[in-house]
Formats: structure tokens, C-alpha cells, sequence
């Protein structure tokens, strides 16, 4: 039973990463890892992890480049809109 749990985890974990699943990934990132029967089997979803990292970090770091686009668009918008009223002054 406890060879089914680590092979469906890790073929779950496979079906996530092809996908790019990054709320499948964080899903599975909170579980237990099972216990694997064997040292490939262990070599293999060490491997899968650091897949999932690496598109993990991949994705904070675009969603990081979006915020920053945003804030500079927000503080340019801010700016306009200083120079906008302040041109209206009599």
C-alpha cells in the first residue's frame, strides 16, 4: 500500500509540473512527502521538487517584475496627475 501512496504522489506531482499547476504545486508543496521504496524512486521525487521550486521561484519572480510595472505605473500616474492640477492653479 505504501509503494501505491509514493508512486501516485509522485505521478500526481509529474501531471502538476508538466501542466505548470502552481496551485497544484503549492498544494502538494503543504503535504507529507510519502516514504518511497527505493533509492531511485527517492532520486526521482527529490528531482520533481526541485523542478516544482524552480517553477515556483520562476513564477514569484515574473509576478515580482508585474508588481514593480505596476508601482512604477501608479507613481508615474500619481506624478501626472500632481503636474495635471498643479497647471490648473490661477
Amino acid at each position: 500500500m505504501e509503494r501505491r501512496n509514493s508512486t501516485q504522489w509522485i505521478n500526481q506531482l509529474k501531471i502538476a509540473i508538466i501542466n505548470n499547476d502552481l496551485d497544484k504545486l503549492v498544494e502538494y508543496s503543504k503535504r507529507e512527502i510519502p516514504s518511497f521504496s527505493s533509492i531511485k524512486e527517492a532520486k526521482e521525487a527529490l528531482y520533481l521538487i526541485q523542478e516544482a521550486v524552480n517553477i515556483i521561484t520562476i513564477k514569484k519572480n515574473e509576478i515580482g517584475m508585474e508588481l514593480n510595472k505596476l508601482k512604477e505605473t501608479q507613481k508615474y500616474r500619481l506624478e501626472n496627475n500632481k503636474n495635471c492640477f498643479n497647471d490648473w492653479k490661477v
